[in-house]
């Protein structure tokens, strides 16, 4: 009976390790999405025979038998690795090109996190995500004015009429010790937690921050490919647990008809 139930828990941990790869084939084409890895863990083992009994020689036999009760997933571990640049011309896409993650303003006042740059103006010319969170530093365009993102952050823009470009506000990078830590809210978001660590802020392109590339976005850093081969081993070991119980079910069928 225990192979039923241990068999079963590897079913239950592939069925996570193909929804998460769905989920990751799902966003191969959102903005800054990063992928994540399901992780999994043995169970706690049943001693039947503790072994160490000594020998009439005198020695100690080495004959101590565990059996272990299945597999559990231990973490689903975002990967930050940073995903491929598309330029798209469009004057407020912003692309970090390197570490860091870019500071917004909830409606709340809660400070979130994202590597989405795909950022657009309201009607107050903040600079803002698509859902509305502003970016933090309150930097405001004006009206008709064409703006520029340098490769340190700083924004600027060329006013109505004007021939030199007037400087708007600095944008600052945040990072932190354990990224995989952070609790992902979707849509991009990313918020700060213990597990995570308190965030650094710098410049971009100083202390290891990345650069700022405006007119350009950072495309999700799912393989297909590798997603593929995943999906395909995930499957295969589901089939041979599925065989388990199968196998198991046909030796208690054959023990219940003994006479």
């Amino acid at each position: 009976m225990r192979s039923l139930f241990t068999a079963a828990t590897g079913m239950k941990a592939q069925q996570l390790r193909i929804d998460n790869i769905a989920n990751n084939l799902a966003n191969v084409n959102t903005t800054g999405f990063k992928k994540s890895r399901a992780e999994f863990e043995d169970l706690y083992y049943q001693k039947v025979r503790t072994g160490g009994a000594e020998t009439a020689g005198g020695t100690k036999r080495n004959d101590s038998v565990e059996i272990g009760h299945g597999v559990r997933t231990a973490n689903l571990t975002r990967d930050f690795k940073v995903g491929g640049l598309q330029q798209t011309g469009r004057e407020t896409d912003i692309a970090i090109d390197g570490q860091g993650f870019f500071q917004v303003q909830s409606a709340e006042g809660e400070t979130l996190y994202t590597r989405a740059g795909h950022f657009g103006l309201d009607d107050q010319g903040n600079i803002v995500t698509p859902q509305g969170h502003q970016l933090a530093g309150g930097i405001q365009v004006p009206e008709g004015a064409v703006v520029a993102v340098q490769e340190d952050g700083v924004i600027v823009a060329q006013l109505p009429g004007e021939a030199d470009f007037t400087q708007l506000g600095q944008i600052e990078l945040s990072r932190f010790t354990n990224p995989a830590g952070l609790e992902g809210l979707g849509a991009g978001l990313y918020r700060e937690t213990q597990n995570s660590g308190a965030p650094n802020t710098g410049i971009p392109g100083e202390q290891g921050f990345g650069r700022t590339l405006g007119g350009a976005l950072e495309t999700s850093n799912v393989d297909v490919a590798d997603e593929l081969i995943s999906m395909i081993m995930a499957q295969r070991s589901y089939e041979l647990t599925s065989r388990a119980i199968s196998t198991a079910d046909e030796m208690l069928q054959t023990t219940n008809q003994l006479k």
